[in-house]
């Protein structure tokens, strides 16, 4: 389990001071924003309770192709062309028009600070009043404030979200050791009577895990039972909440970004790329307020559109995750089947890859080359 490396003792020295941006959470999403504001002067502030890198929260896949427009190809694991889909009644083969890859959660994430300049600092965000950010080491000001802490969404003015009356997913895996060629899916009510369960190999280790879209429904006997169907032993758990509705990206002046503003794309629960992708925007909306492009004002309402713009995606995606568990078992083997015609699935995946494409992506403005890509505690780690 990962280790929370909030500073103590004689390290636990207080926090303060003013930044131009302060990005609370050292996610996907957050660090993806830092990397937006690389080489603009700004002095900008990355706040966790983990060090970069520290704690894995998903299966780690995304479609090859972000990973390359990222410069992130060095966390690459294992590559895949086809996705496997397993019901009670009968096995397809999806042929992907484009690859999907697994990665080393902390590989990318050392990666990923390497193209920031920002400064990190370990502490616990515990709420904001106006511009001022409170932690459990002190308080940091800054005019810009972004809430990539995940779906608990801390800075909301309701107090964020509490499972299991909110709309969230539960999922929880395995890591086993030992490799397979496949990346599989299981759509069976033996493992979860709404979701699914999954196998993501990562070269020398295999993930396993399943998701129920009904966050009251306990998945972990069922990963069990899909791990020992797999004859892989269910070691080294992870698991999460995950957010399955689009929510605001702006409250009060703040910036949401990644789960935090429900940048989880429903059905699949696929949230890297997403959260690559909204946090590419909202760093290159705030750059604009930081060259004098554009006023804070402007990149809130500019930053809103751009998730709006999404509601429509979502949305269908949400009511197709809703429709498919209330199939009876014959109707969804019947429309797997028939999904897997060739045109069908080149047409199906061309336009759920269409949803946050890896042509979005850009290098960052500035690889921060002369100074080490991790903090020495990470790099020591």
């Amino acid at each position: 389990m990962p280790k929370r490396l909030t500073k103590r003792g004689e390290e636990r020295t207080p926090l303060g001071g003013t930044y131009d941006v302060i990005v609370c959470g050292a996610s996907f999403a957050g660090l993806t924003v830092a990397r937006q504001l690389a080489g603009t002067g700004a002095r900008v502030l990355v706040l966790d309770r983990y060090e970069i890198g520290e704690r894995q929260t998903s299966a780690c896949g995304i479609p090859t192709g972000w990973l390359e427009a990222m410069g992130l190809e060095g966390s690459a694991r294992q590559e895949f062309g086809e996705l496997v889909v397993h019901t009670p009644l009968g096995t397809s083969r999806y042929q992907l028009p484009w690859t999907f890859s697994t990665f080393d959660y902390r590989t990318l994430c050392r990666l990923l600070w390497a193209q920031c300049d920002a400064e990190f600092e370990t502490a616990k965000v515990d709420g904001r009043t106006g511009e001022v950010v409170h932690t459990d080491r002190g308080d940091v000001t800054a005019p810009l404030i972004v809430d990539a802490l995940g779906w608990r969404r801390i800075l909301a003015s309701d107090g964020g979200y509490q499972p299991p009356d909110a709309p969230l997913s539960r999922g929880l895996e395995v890591h086993p050791e030992g490799g397979s060629d496949d990346l599989e899916i299981w759509i069976d009510r033996r493992y979860v009577p709404a979701g699914y369960g999954w196998s993501f190999p990562a070269a020398s280790e295999q993930r396993i895990g399943v998701g129920s879209f009904d966050p009251r429904f306990h998945v972990k006997d069922t990963t069990v039972l899909l791990a020992d169907d797999l004859e892989r032993p269910p070691v080294r758990y992870q698991g999460n909440w995950i957010p399955h509705k689009l929510r605001a990206g702006t409250e009060d002046g703040v910036f949401f970004v990644g789960d935090s503003a429900g940048h989880c794309l429903p059905l699949t629960a696929e949230g890297i790329r997403t959260a690559f992708y909204f946090g590419i925007k909202l760093g290159d909306e705030l750059r604009a307020v930081i060259e004098g492009a554009q006023s804070r004002e402007a990149a809130l309402r500019g930053y809103e559109e751009f998730v709006d713009g999404h509601k429509l995606k979502f949305r269908w995606m949400l009511r197709a995750q809703r429709l498919l568990p209330r199939l009876p078992a014959r109707a969804q083997r019947l429309l797997i089947r028939a999904a897997g015609r060739k045109r069908f699935v080149d047409w199906a995946f061309g336009h759920y890859l269409r949803i946050a494409p890896p042509e979005f992506a850009g290098p960052p403005s500035r690889r921060r080359e002369d100074q080490d890509p991790v903090p020495a505690t990470v790099q020591a780690a």
